[in-house]
């Protein structure tokens, strides 16, 4: 917003220079961004941002230049004379929908000259951005700089009234689909429900808030006006606007809420412009066409003076809080307690952290002094879900695989591609509603998708061996009036080698498979919770049967790994098999271990034994380890599955396991007579708790 200094000195006359100037009016809000010399004088380039709607205007600037300076605003009201039949007997308004249209006044000019503005009146237009078009048109947006009111002017003669009726009629609606309008830029626009019309009966004459019609703009024969200042909601302007590709100075002023109190005042101040400017003939009608079915009231806030020095470390009495909210043209009645009537044209105070905000501003954030915020003196560091996804990142990277970054959005099809059968919870995905395109319409339910998107777009690149691993959010739909369930994710995918061809290996000696990715969760699993967990057979839809299990940590299980069905790999184009694992990190987190201790290494020599036995095929092999490991007894440090066999002359339905047993004493060597206690301990146990047959 452009403001010419010396139109801010009219308001609150001072002896700043420019560059004080600025620089107070940037310490209480208004950033002035750049001082321009111009002919004539010097204007200020402010930015104000979005809440504060109440200073895009001379007027609103000098309300808070004169807070700044202590001093009081020179402001009057507009003086004009009526004289004429009533408005109200000349035009009417209908407001078809009050929200959006909760005020619209209007006043009739009649006997106007068009003409050229005085030369004061266009430098002031030209310095501020505008381009001055004529006495009547510029006296609208001179009100528009001046009080923050944008107001449009209808050739009144143009104005359609109803069939039987003698005074024209202002429909406020919105647009009906197949409407269009030629706007006063010779723009034709289609309009949409969405926009909000000025219409008479006839059809629309302007787009509201936004911009006029040219059917019944000013021209040169004009000789009576209607002059339009209302209250347009600000959510339907910036709507309008921005599917019309419109941006003008009175839409960018209806988005940021204006003063729904200031219409009157406003047409009041355009008509004594008109006056000054058509010379002595103008005759305005007495009276204002004012629909107005529900008057905004001002807002009640209750201000605690103790909570408000809480908040910004300072000791102001309530007297000098009430000094500085008045200071603000705010009503205080004091009290324990301060109870404020806020002004219509301040629509950004609703509570009384706001207040507390404008007591600060008041008071001058340089006056507040510096002290350093009371806390213990302990060391600082991450919090706990960040040190744990930082610890799983480098885990991640240190066995090798590579990290990905990608998107929660993701398109429906996507999802299709797994397979997954109806009725899955994973299909139940949470919508975008403001989806930008179909490809990123709905958040990602699981990292299955996004894993195989990286692996396939690599391929298609020709890298074929591919090891990655993605930290990302995953989304679960709940209820209709719930918000979606959120939980951290660790997925990893690899295909390909491992070795990626070094001279030294043969290429494909070490290709990807199940194990090799449930290697790498084992050593997660070790070095964040301290322990093993276990594997269990897993029926997945998008993974092969017998070729994946789940992860259980405890009571829970915290994920899945296994290799991609065919009709997946297909799905994604891809023609060599893909191992994948997906892992809650928060359910992870809960069972990490707490630092790692040293534990001595034994300097006594260990013991190793092999046993080996046949179990029924569909007892898994960690139920054996964990039998084992019960009635092994203290001294077994570590075991090992290194073979399994099935076929003959093995039973149908029977397999061989073979596992290789390492025991150790701390103190001493162990004894043959202990080792082989040891082992008739793990015999007895195998036989009855898994009904083994022992192999000798």
């Amino acid at each position: 917003m452009r403001i010419p200094v010396e139109w801010l000195n009219e308001y609150v006359p001072n002896n700043l220079s420019v560059r004080d100037l600025a620089y107070t009016l940037t310490n209480v809000g208004l950033e002035v961004e750049a001082i321009e010399d111009v002919a004539g004088g010097t204007v200020l380039d402010i930015t104000v941002t979005p809440n504060r709607g109440d200073c895009l205007s001379a007027l609103g600037a000098a309300r808070e230049l004169a807070m700044a300076l202590r001093v009081e605003v020179h402001d009057r009201e507009p003086k004009l004379v009526e004289s004429g039949p009533n408005a109200r007997t000349l035009a009417s308004v209908v407001l078809e929908d009050p929200i959006l249209c909760p005020r619209y006044s209007a006043r009739v000019v009649r006997n106007v000259k068009i003409g050229l503005s005085p030369e004061w009146a266009r430098q002031r237009l030209e310095r501020c951005g505008l381009r001055p078009i004529n006495n009547v048109v510029d006296a609208t947006n001179l009100v528009m700089l001046e009080l923050g009111q944008p107001l449009h002017a209808f050739d009144y003669q143009l104005l359609r009234c109803p069939p039987g009726e003698s005074i024209p009629e202002i429909i406020v609606r919105r647009a009906r689909a197949g409407e269009h309008l030629v706007t006063i830029d010779g723009e034709e626009h289609d309009l949409t429900p969405e926009i909000l019309l000025i219409t008479d009966p006839s059809g629309p004459i302007a787009l509201a808030g936004i911009m006029g019609g040219s059917s019944t703009e000013i021209h040169d024969g004009t000789v009576e006006v209607l002059l339009e200042s209302a209250h347009f909601d600000a959510g339907t302007v910036r709507r309008g606007a921005r599917s019309l590709g419109l941006s003008t100075e009175a839409s960018y002023r209806f988005e940021r809420t204006v003063d729904p109190g200031g219409t009157v005042r406003a047409l009041d101040r355009a008509c004594e412009l008109m006056a000054e400017f058509c010379g002595g003939s103008v005759e305005v009608a007495a009276g204002v066409v004012d629909a107005y079915p529900s008057p905004v009231q001002e807002a009640e806030i209750t201000l605690r003076p103790a909570r408000a020095n809480e908040l910004l470390g300072l000791d102001l009495s309530a007297a000098d809080m009430a000094a500085y909210l008045r200071q603000l043209k705010l009503s205080v009645e004091e009290g324990d307690v301060l109870r404020v009537r806020v002004p219509t044209f301040r629509q950004d105070l609703k509570e009384e952290i706001d207040l507390v905000e404008e007591v600060a501003r008041a008071h001058g954030y340089e006056s507040i002094p510096e002290t350093l915020p009371r806390a213990s003196s302990g060391v600082g560091g991450l919090p706990r879900e960040l040190a744990f996804e930082r610890e799983v990142r480098r885990l991640m990277q240190g066995l090798g695989l590579s990290e990905a970054v990608t998107s929660s959005l993701e398109s429906p099809e996507s999802l299709a591609r797994l397979g997954l059968p109806d009725g899955d919870p994973l299909l139940r995905a949470v919508a975008v509603s403001n989806a930008k395109s179909i490809d990123r319409s709905q958040m990602r339910a699981t990292l299955l998708t996004s894993l195989a998107e990286v692996v396939a777009y690599n391929v298609r690149r020709g890298v074929a061996d591919v090891s990655i691993f993605d930290l990302g959010r995953v989304y679960g739909a709940k209820g209709p009036d719930e918000l979606p369930e959120e939980c951290q994710h660790l997925g990893i995918a690899a295909t390909g080698t491992m070795t990626g061809g070094r001279w030294a290996i043969s290429r494909g000696s070490e290709r990807w498979d199940f194990y090799g990715v449930k290697s790498i969760i084992e050593n997660l699993l070790v070095a964040t919770t301290r322990g093993s967990g276990q594997f269990a057979p897993e029926s997945h839809p998008s993974l092969t049967e017998g070729r994946a299990a789940r992860v259980i940590l405890g009571e829970n299980v915290v994920g899945y790994l296994g290799e991609l069905r065919p009709e997946v790999l297909v799905a994604y184009d891809l023609s060599e098999p893909v191992f994948v694992a997906e892992l809650n990190l928060e359910l992870l987190r809960e069972h990490a271990g707490g630092d790692p201790k040293y534990k001595p290494v034994s300097r006594f020599p260990a013991v190793t034994r092999d046993i080996a036995f046949v179990l029924p095929r569909d007892i898994a092999a960690q139920r054996a380890e964990d039998a084992i490991r019960e009635s092994a007894g203290g001294d077994l440090e570590s075991l090992s599955l290194f073979d399994a066999y099935e076929g003959p002359p093995l039973p149908e339905g029977h397999r061989n396991l073979a596992f290789s047993l390492t025991f150790r004493r701390a103190d001493r060597t162990l004894t043959d007579e202990e080792v082989e206690a040891a082992m008739d301990g793990i015999r007895v146990g195998l036989k009855e708790e898994l009904g083994a047959r022992l192999r000798e």
